[in-house]
């Protein structure tokens, strides 16, 4: 992840750029206030009206690159959040859909929503605020050089207090921030259960639990978030005390040497002011510091949530399906389970054959399509697709080749030409033959924007069986030489149901495996075979 941020150095480059050159401008200024006051103690009026004209000229800049600041900083990071976000989504569409199915995707929403707010408190921001105090802190020096050349060796002593500090105070809030992360990983996979089973929870009156437990849970959050703010009040408190100490001894060295004649009054304020540009930054930078140490850990819990377990390498091409695919000795049990699920399957699917599969709930049918899909690999045996081992084969090329109508059908809130096509270019005649094999025809036009028709919010503006319909016209669209279906028809009206499985029976280039508990006499005949499965295939 660390990488992806290389590339906004130039953004970050370009605000700490405006931010040191808003620095150098500031600190001109209070040099340039303190010697007028010289002058004005001098009574050099000549040489006091010259000065004054070039202080108002600081002051009109100083406006600008005040706002410059600003937007530089809101571009950085913007463009750094964005990438980020970038690599984990990517990330996660890498995952294996096997390993993927296995974890709770509440981490993953965690870890899209307060990982990656925390982050960017607590890296991308605090990155900027101690570039800009190095900045501020250098500008401070120079104009207690302008004073006295001695004073830097108090900056450098500051300075590397200030980092001893800040490591030394950083491990108990790491741990602190660790234990809320994990905390809002379960908050997040608690809520999208609740409101998956909302209709579950009104049914049967839970309400009240759910309420206790959701309170129960916001509120250990909470306590844990006053922790985190209470340790860092407890670290910004001594370091404060710390910043003062040394304010105050500098301030009495400043006074001395004025009393001695060393410097002059407005040298003495300059003095004052330098340094309250070198502690003034540094007191955010140690704010920030512990928040900065922090990140290491969240981004290796944040990378440990891409990883795939199966780092198998597929070195198989496959353009095209040309003759079947031989299931020989399938074994296949999860890893963290003793159950085998499918033993002893052998099985041969022949190119454009129809094939229905049949069995009890929990007999292995969905097992062996998520097998066929190669969403999982045989526990032993293997799966070969002409001649080619399926575990071999690389993902993209396989995926390409196959279509999917699933039960569960996922609607993207855009218009219906667009969740039937996937954003790909196709032919009116393409989208029009692909509607009347899906029995779409008929409601498309009675849409009053028809394909443009806007469907929101995955599909509740629309029937299920209509939701249905759209998901095996994209299949038909895709005109792919293997058509997966799982308990496609099981949103349908029977005559619906029928009529679409006739049309997809008659399609004479693609072979099509249907798992599906419905089952009509007057199609059963047309299936080349009809597969029992109860562990093994017959």
């Amino acid at each position: 992840m660390l990488k992806r941020l290389y590339k906004v150095i130039p953004y970050f480059l370009l605000a700490l750029g405006v931010a040191i050159i808003t620095a150098i401008i500031d600190g001109m200024l209070f040099v340039k206030m303190m010697g007028i006051l010289d002058l004005a103690l001098a009574k050099e009026m000549d040489k006091f009206s010259k000065e004054v004209p070039v202080l108002l000229v600081l002051a009109l800049i100083l406006v600008p690159f005040g706002i410059l600041v600003a937007m530089t900083k809101s571009l950085y990071t913007r463009k750094a959040n964005i990438l980020v976000k970038q690599y984990y989504v990517s990330g996660v569409f890498g995952k294996n859909i096997a390993e993927f199915q296995k974890e709770n995707t509440g981490k993953y929403i965690s870890s899209l929503t307060n990982d990656f707010d925390t982050l960017e408190t607590n890296l991308i921001e605090s990155i900027y605020v101690i570039g800009n105090a190095l900045a501020s802190f250098g500008v401070g020096v120079w104009v207690l050089y302008t004073v006295d050349s001695w004073m830097i060796i108090i900056a450098l002593i500051v300075v590397v207090v200030n980092i001893i500090v800040s490591q030394l105070t950083s491990k108990p809030i790491d741990k602190a921030f660790r234990e809320r992360s994990d905390m809002f990983e379960g908050y997040t996979s608690y809520i999208k259960e609740v409101l998956y089973a909302f209709h579950i929870i009104k049914n049967n009156n839970l309400q009240e639990k759910v309420t206790d437990d959701y309170t129960q849970k916001s509120e250990a959050i909470q306590h844990k978030g006053f922790i985190i703010e209470k340790l860092i009040s407890y670290i910004y408190s001594i370091e404060s005390l710390f910043y003062r100490g040394v304010s105050y001894g500098v301030l009495c060295i400043v006074g001395y040497l004025a009393i001695i004649g060393r410097i002059t009054i407005g040298g003495a304020l300059l003095a004052f002011q330098g340094l309250q540009k070198m502690a003034w930054p540094l007191m955010q930078a140690s704010e920030v510091f512990p928040k900065l140490f922090t990140s290491k850990a969240l981004i290796k819990k944040i990378e440990v949530t891409l990883k795939n377990l199966d780092n198998h390498i597929e070195t198989e091409d496959l353009e095209s399906f040309q003759e079947s695919i031989v299931l020989k000795d399938v074994e296949f049990g999860y890893e963290d389970d003793d159950l085998i699920i499918l033993q002893d399957v052998n099985l041969e699917i022949k190119k454009g054959g129809k094939y229905l599969i049949v069995g009890p709930s929990g007999g292995g049918k969905s097992t062996l399509l998520k097998l066929l899909r190669k969403y999982f690999n045989p526990t032993s045996g293997n799966i070969q697709i002409d001649g080619k081992n399926l575990k071999d084969i690389k993902k993209e090329q396989y995926f390409s080749l196959v279509a999917n109508v699933e039960q569960q059908v996922f609607i993207f809130e855009d218009t219906l030409k667009n969740n039937i096509t996937l954003y790909k270019e196709y032919s009116d005649e393409e989208i029009n033959r692909a509607l009347k094999a899906a029995g779409l025809t008929d409601f498309v036009e009675g849409l009053p924007e028809g394909l443009q028709t806007i469907i929101y919010d995955n599909g509740k503006n629309i029937s299920g069986g209509e939701r249905s319909r759209v998901v095996i016209a994209r299949a038909m669209l895709n005109k792919a030489s293997i058509l997966f279906m799982d308990e496609a028809f099981a949103s349908l009206d029977m005559e619906r149901a029928k009529e679409i499985e006739k049309t997809i029976l008659d399609l004479e280039d693609i072979t099509v495996i249907n798992v599906s508990h419905v089952i009509f006499k007057d199609t059963k005949d047309r299936y080349d075979r009809v597969l029992s499965v109860k562990k093994t295939v017959h």
